[in-house]
């Protein structure tokens, strides 16, 4: 079983990390068990978008993004840091076509929660003509559906937001 740290403990330091990679990203949330708030944390979840550098031609590019920590997984999309204290700081970058109201709703969980928001329906919340891949909510014939916020993916599955501290 991994450690536990308290919560306090684990959110000044997710704290920090955000501010670390602020200058990287163009939009950066804690999530994950800090996110809700629960007793005692495991790792550490951010979701962010990276900042965009231009090249000569105008084409925006995503910032890469650098911690000064060992990476023991270095992925485009997700990046697991082994913090010094023995904590692990899962990074969730949000890339297209991966929207940020599916992403973040998912990497706050808790994990059977966010099961539930990919499942399509009668067993999980997702209307049938709707499956998320690659970060997205994708239609049947109309393609990727934008979800920016959170509450647009709530909705687009018939729920009224949930704030983190009462998902289960």
């Amino acid at each position: 079983m991994k450690q536990q740290y308290p919560l306090e403990q684990a959110k000044e330091l997710a704290e920090e990390l955000k501010q670390q990679l602020s200058r990287m990203t163009s939009r950066i949330e804690i999530a994950g068990s800090v996110r809700r708030c629960k007793e005692t944390v495991g790792d550490i979840e951010i979701v962010c978008q990276p900042s965009e550098t231009f090249d000569l031609f105008g084409a925006a590019e995503p910032q890469p993004i650098y911690l000064p920590y060992r990476a023991v997984k270095d992925g485009s999309r997700y990046k697991q840091y082994r913090l010094p204290n023995g904590l692990c700081l899962d990074l969730f970058i949000v890339l297209p076509p991966a929207q940020w109201g599916v992403i973040l709703a998912l990497r706050t969980g808790p994990m059977m929660f966010s099961k539930k928001l990919v499942t399509r329906r009668p067993w999980g919340y997702l209307p049938s003509e709707y499956h998320v891949e690659d970060g997205a909510v994708w239609h049947e014939e109309r393609g990727v559906i934008a979800t920016p916020e959170e509450s647009d993916y709530f909705r687009l599955c018939g729920l009224n937001w949930i704030p983190p501290q009462e998902r289960n």
